[in-house]
Protein backbone atom coordinates (compact mmCIF):
# COMPACT_ATOMS: atom_id res chain seq x y z
CA UNK A 1 0.00 0.00 0.00
CA UNK A 2 2.81 2.37 0.95
CA UNK A 3 4.76 1.29 -2.11
CA UNK A 4 1.72 2.05 -4.28
CA UNK A 5 1.27 5.51 -2.72
CA UNK A 6 4.96 6.36 -3.13
CA UNK A 7 4.87 5.20 -6.74
CA UNK A 8 1.80 7.30 -7.46
CA UNK A 9 3.37 10.34 -5.77
CA UNK A 10 6.55 9.89 -7.78
CA UNK A 11 4.52 9.61 -10.95
CA UNK A 12 2.61 12.83 -10.12
CA UNK A 13 5.84 14.67 -9.32
CA UNK A 14 7.44 13.58 -12.61
CA UNK A 15 4.33 14.61 -14.53
CA UNK A 16 4.32 18.00 -12.80
CA UNK A 17 8.02 18.49 -13.56
CA UNK A 18 7.43 17.47 -17.17
CA UNK A 19 4.54 19.94 -17.51
CA UNK A 20 6.60 22.65 -15.84
CA UNK A 21 9.51 21.96 -18.16
CA UNK A 22 7.25 22.14 -21.21
CA UNK A 23 5.67 25.36 -19.98
CA UNK A 24 9.10 26.80 -19.23
CA UNK A 25 10.35 25.90 -22.68
CA UNK A 26 7.26 27.41 -24.29
CA UNK A 27 7.43 30.52 -22.12
CA UNK A 28 11.17 30.87 -22.62
CA UNK A 29 10.63 30.87 -26.39
CA UNK A 30 7.94 33.52 -26.05
CA UNK A 31 10.17 35.50 -23.73
CA UNK A 32 13.07 35.30 -26.19
CA UNK A 33 10.85 36.29 -29.12
CA UNK A 34 9.51 39.19 -27.08
CA UNK A 35 13.02 40.45 -26.34
CA UNK A 36 14.03 40.05 -30.00
CA UNK A 37 10.94 41.96 -31.16
CA UNK A 38 11.68 44.81 -28.74
CA UNK A 39 15.29 44.99 -29.94
CA UNK A 40 14.17 45.17 -33.58
CA UNK A 41 11.68 47.94 -32.78
CA UNK A 42 14.31 49.82 -30.81
CA UNK A 43 16.85 49.64 -33.63
CA UNK A 44 14.24 50.64 -36.22
CA UNK A 45 13.07 53.56 -34.10
CA UNK A 46 16.63 54.76 -33.53
CA UNK A 47 17.39 54.46 -37.24
CA UNK A 48 14.26 56.42 -38.20
CA UNK A 49 15.03 59.07 -35.61
CA UNK A 50 18.56 59.50 -36.91
CA UNK A 51 17.31 59.63 -40.51
CA UNK A 52 14.71 62.26 -39.61
CA UNK A 53 17.26 64.40 -37.77
CA UNK A 54 19.67 64.07 -40.70
CA UNK A 55 16.99 65.08 -43.21
CA UNK A 56 15.95 68.09 -41.13
CA UNK A 57 19.56 69.26 -40.82
CA UNK A 58 20.07 68.77 -44.55
CA UNK A 59 16.94 70.77 -45.43
CA UNK A 60 17.86 73.56 -43.01
CA UNK A 61 21.43 73.78 -44.32
CA UNK A 62 20.23 73.68 -47.91
CA UNK A 63 17.61 76.36 -47.26
CA UNK A 64 20.04 78.66 -45.49
CA UNK A 65 22.62 78.28 -48.28
CA UNK A 66 20.12 78.99 -51.04
CA UNK A 67 18.74 81.97 -49.12
CA UNK A 68 22.24 83.38 -48.71
CA UNK A 69 22.96 82.92 -52.41
CA UNK A 70 19.62 84.56 -53.29
CA UNK A 71 20.40 87.72 -51.31
CA UNK A 72 23.86 88.04 -52.87
CA UNK A 73 22.66 87.56 -56.42
CA UNK A 74 19.67 89.86 -55.93
CA UNK A 75 22.13 92.55 -54.82
CA UNK A 76 24.10 91.96 -58.05
CA UNK A 77 20.93 92.20 -60.17
CA UNK A 78 20.07 95.52 -58.52
CA UNK A 79 23.64 96.78 -58.96
CA UNK A 80 23.46 95.89 -62.66
CA UNK A 81 20.18 97.78 -63.10
CA UNK A 82 21.47 100.84 -61.21
CA UNK A 83 24.68 100.85 -63.26
CA UNK A 84 22.75 100.83 -66.54
CA UNK A 85 20.64 103.79 -65.38
CA UNK A 86 23.82 105.62 -64.34
CA UNK A 87 25.49 104.55 -67.61
CA UNK A 88 28.40 103.19 -65.57
CA UNK A 89 29.77 100.41 -67.76
CA UNK A 90 32.71 99.83 -65.41
CA UNK A 91 30.33 98.37 -62.82
CA UNK A 92 28.49 96.40 -65.50
CA UNK A 93 31.79 94.98 -66.75
CA UNK A 94 32.83 93.97 -63.22
CA UNK A 95 29.57 92.07 -62.81
CA UNK A 96 30.08 90.13 -66.04
CA UNK A 97 31.96 86.85 -66.35
CA UNK A 98 34.61 86.84 -69.08
CA UNK A 99 32.55 84.27 -71.03
CA UNK A 100 29.26 86.19 -70.69
CA UNK A 101 26.63 85.63 -73.35
CA UNK A 102 23.28 87.38 -73.84
CA UNK A 103 20.59 85.51 -75.73
CA UNK A 104 17.46 87.40 -76.73
CA UNK A 105 14.48 85.13 -77.36
CA UNK A 106 12.81 87.72 -79.57
CA UNK A 107 13.89 88.29 -83.14
CA UNK A 108 16.74 86.45 -84.86
CA UNK A 109 19.62 88.08 -83.02
CA UNK A 110 22.71 85.97 -82.37
CA UNK A 111 24.09 85.65 -78.83
CA UNK A 112 25.95 88.75 -77.68
CA UNK A 113 29.37 88.42 -76.05
CA UNK A 114 30.72 90.54 -73.21
CA UNK A 115 32.78 92.68 -75.59
CA UNK A 116 29.83 93.21 -77.93
CA UNK A 117 27.51 94.13 -75.04
CA UNK A 118 29.91 96.72 -73.62
CA UNK A 119 30.47 98.28 -77.04
CA UNK A 120 26.76 98.79 -77.82
CA UNK A 121 25.83 102.47 -78.15
CA UNK A 122 22.66 104.51 -78.47
CA UNK A 123 20.78 102.88 -75.59
CA UNK A 124 19.83 104.70 -72.39
CA UNK A 125 17.62 103.99 -69.38
CA UNK A 126 16.04 106.41 -66.92
CA UNK A 127 14.49 103.65 -64.81
CA UNK A 128 15.24 99.97 -64.30
CA UNK A 129 13.72 98.23 -61.29
CA UNK A 130 13.85 94.58 -60.27
CA UNK A 131 10.19 93.72 -59.65
CA UNK A 132 10.54 89.97 -59.17
CA UNK A 133 13.41 87.68 -58.24
CA UNK A 134 13.78 84.01 -57.41
CA UNK A 135 16.53 81.42 -57.34
CA UNK A 136 15.64 78.45 -59.53
CA UNK A 137 18.62 76.27 -58.69
CA UNK A 138 21.97 76.33 -56.92
CA UNK A 139 24.72 73.81 -57.58
CA UNK A 140 28.15 74.39 -56.09
CA UNK A 141 29.44 77.65 -57.63
CA UNK A 142 26.60 78.02 -60.15
CA UNK A 143 23.17 79.51 -59.59
CA UNK A 144 20.23 80.06 -61.92
CA UNK A 145 17.98 83.02 -61.17
CA UNK A 146 14.77 84.38 -62.65
CA UNK A 147 14.24 88.14 -62.54
CA UNK A 148 11.64 90.53 -63.89
CA UNK A 149 12.40 94.14 -64.76
CA UNK A 150 10.31 97.25 -65.12
CA UNK A 151 12.14 99.74 -67.34
CA UNK A 152 11.96 103.11 -68.98
CA UNK A 153 14.56 102.88 -71.70
CA UNK A 154 15.05 103.77 -75.32
CA UNK A 155 17.33 103.21 -78.25
CA UNK A 156 18.61 105.97 -80.47
CA UNK A 157 16.83 105.94 -83.82
CA UNK A 158 14.15 103.54 -82.52
CA UNK A 159 12.58 105.33 -79.57
CA UNK A 160 11.13 103.77 -76.44
CA UNK A 161 11.50 100.03 -76.00
CA UNK A 162 9.05 97.61 -74.35
CA UNK A 163 8.96 98.48 -70.64
CA UNK A 164 9.12 94.99 -69.14
CA UNK A 165 11.41 91.99 -69.36
CA UNK A 166 11.88 88.56 -67.83
CA UNK A 167 15.44 87.33 -67.46
CA UNK A 168 16.88 83.87 -66.82
CA UNK A 169 20.39 84.47 -65.53
CA UNK A 170 23.15 82.01 -64.77
CA UNK A 171 25.60 83.26 -62.17
CA UNK A 172 29.00 81.83 -61.31
CA UNK A 173 30.95 82.45 -58.12
CA UNK A 174 34.44 83.73 -58.84
CA UNK A 175 37.61 82.83 -56.93
CA UNK A 176 37.24 85.86 -54.67
CA UNK A 177 33.70 84.83 -53.71
CA UNK A 178 31.75 87.38 -55.77
CA UNK A 179 29.01 86.30 -58.15
CA UNK A 180 29.37 87.18 -61.84
CA UNK A 181 26.75 86.76 -64.52
CA UNK A 182 27.74 84.03 -66.97
CA UNK A 183 24.72 84.05 -69.28
CA UNK A 184 21.41 85.82 -69.68
CA UNK A 185 18.30 84.83 -71.62
CA UNK A 186 16.09 87.89 -72.09
CA UNK A 187 12.43 88.13 -73.08
CA UNK A 188 10.87 91.58 -73.42
CA UNK A 189 7.19 92.04 -72.50
CA UNK A 190 4.50 94.60 -73.17
CA UNK A 191 2.75 93.83 -69.88
CA UNK A 192 4.26 93.58 -66.39
CA UNK A 193 5.27 90.20 -65.03
CA UNK A 194 2.74 89.11 -62.39
CA UNK A 195 1.72 86.25 -60.06
CA UNK A 196 4.87 86.44 -57.96
CA UNK A 197 6.27 88.72 -55.33
CA UNK A 198 9.77 90.05 -55.26
CA UNK A 199 12.22 88.66 -52.71
CA UNK A 200 12.85 91.25 -49.99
Amino acid sequence: MVYFAVGKLKKNIMKTLENSSTAFKRNSRLFFLGILFCLVLSCKSEKNERASESNIEEVIDSGNHQREVAYKILAQEKAWAAALVANDLNIVEALMHRDFRLKRVYGDALPISKEMYLSMTGMSASKMDVTHFEILDVHDDLAIAKAAMSMDWQQEGVGKLPPYAVLIDTWQKSEDGTWQILSRVSQILEEPYTNHQMTD
